[in-house]
């Protein structure tokens, strides 16, 4: 078996890590080298997930306080770091859909842990799927059930990376419900693969909210 990053062979037996779960399941896909080269997000503001030093809301957050908007209790589990940064141009613009599975283990742990009533993952245009392939998100959580409760509303939907932080901050709602859908006193998770401005987000939570949902939270692979 070779690394899904680096095509490196990989240990044929388990270390002590493993054996004692001191290292996580999905690290037997990835070699050591690298997987410590993506750095996990340890102490985060509590809105957006954003690393920082203390967990109190950071200017963003308070940002959104103050346009009425409720948090999202945001929840990231990575940096947008040099590696994160490959990995996404490998899997998500390169089309390598095999490495969904670096981090889909430890993406569907997070999930049953925040224990939430429907996993609504943030869908791409028709444009995006049918030149990718498929959807990044749902790729990423593939192995849990989620309602394709979003469809994106523009006829072509600018990729964020495509986006300055001002256009993406300012961009009309670019989401609809796909489909009619009670969510009345739901607990609803949003799933994206990066969160960058919170804007796509916040767009989503907006919907499913006038749908009726009780809580929104959201969950990224990287913030």
């Amino acid at each position: 078996m070779t690394c899904l990053l680096c095509g490196q062979s990989l240990p044929k037996k388990l270390d002590l890590l493993q054996v004692f779960g001191l290292m996580k399941r999905q690290s037997a896909n990835v070699c050591s080298p690298c997987r410590q080269a993506f750095s996990p997000i340890e102490t985060a503001c509590v809105g957006c997930g954003r690393q920082q030093n203390t967990t109190t809301l950071c200017q963003d957050c308070r940002r959104w306080q103050a346009q009425g908007r409720q948090l999202l209790e945001h929840r990231a589990l990575y940096q947008y770091n040099d590696a994160m940064r490959r990995y996404m141009q490998a899997y998500k613009f390169h089309g390598d859909y095999i490495l969904r599975q670096v981090f889909n283990d430890e993406l569907i742990q997070v999930i049953h842990t925040l224990d939430m009533d429907v996993v609504v993952p943030i869908p791409v245009s028709a444009t995006t799927l049918a030149t990718r392939g498929f959807n990044q998100t749902t790729g990423l959580i593939d192995g849990v059930a989620y309602q394709a409760l979003l469809a994106v509303a523009q006829t072509k939907k600018a990729h964020q990376s495509q986006l300055n932080r001002q256009a993406r901050m300012t961009r009309a709602q670019p989401f609809a419900m796909a489909a009619e859908t009670a969510l009345t006193g739901q607990s609803v998770l949003l799933v994206d693969d990066v969160y960058t401005t919170g804007n796509t987000l916040y767009h989503a939570a907006a919907l499913l909210y006038q749908s009726g949902a009780q809580v929104v939270k959201s969950l990224s692979l990287a913030r």
